[in-house]
């Protein structure tokens, strides 16, 4: 059974600090880990509520405290990556919202797929991946959030072309422009009014929040 309905997945890069690891952890989410990502759970004093994974990545140690029926043990092959079969589980336990910690930095390769799984994921579950540099999450309409005067943010299309992007509440709005990758970016804006609001009408836009400097924390809006 979930902890509500939020769970936190823990990937085999780039490992959050300790800090970044206690803030999303706060209300206490089912954790799950892909794979070496136990090894990054171990590291950081936590024992996940499941492992998920061929486990070739897995000190033994690392699997200590995770009951054996918890360990899902699922054979390497080319029908998906230790994180869709994670993303699988926590769809089948219910869960509704995941927080992505470990997906990105050390391997460029494994960035860029996991971040395309926003797309693929998105209509079922509320992903954001999170470092401690950014948060990133995808646009699939609007959204719309409180934030500090003078966060930084980007807005990337994800694959191909995104249309219609209005912005408010931003250093550099858009009024039904369209960002294309290799040619107009949305890179390094800023927050000076809220609230903040994206909208697009089509295609896949990134908001990519900066964590470094930030002066508080950015408070969500429903919808």
């Amino acid at each position: 059974m979930t902890r509500g309905m939020r769970a936190v997945i823990l990937g085999n890069g780039e490992p959050p600090s300790a800090g970044l690891f206690a803030e999303v952890m706060a209300g206490s989410p089912l954790l799950l880990a892909a794979d070496g990502g136990a090894n990054t759970a171990a590291r950081l004093g936590r024992t996940p509520d499941y492992v998920v994974g061929d486990l070739d990545s897995v000190a033994a140690a690392s699997l200590a405290g995770v009951a054996v029926e918890r360990q899902v043990r699922v054979d390497a092959d080319d029908t998906g990556t230790d994180l869709q079969k994670a993303l699988g589980l926590a769809c089948r336990l219910g869960v509704e919202e995941v927080d992505l910690l470990g997906f990105t930095g050390c391997r460029v390769d494994h960035t860029l797929w996991n971040l395309s799984l926003l797309k693929t994921w998105g209509a079922e579950l509320r992903l954001r991946f999170l470092d401690d540099y950014c948060e990133t999450r995808l646009i699939r309409s609007r959204v719309r959030f409180q934030a500090p005067l003078g966060q930084r943010l980007s807005l990337c299309p994800l694959a191909g072309p995104v249309a219609g992007i209005r912005t408010q509440g931003l250093r550099f709005p858009l009024h039904g422009e369209a960002l294309i990758p290799g040619l107009r970016d949305g890179i390094s804006n800023e927050v000076t009014t809220n609230p903040v609001e994206v909208s697009v009408t089509s295609g896949d836009l990134l908001l990519v929040i900066q964590r470094e400097g930030a002066a508080g924390p950015i408070v969500w809006e429903a919808g």
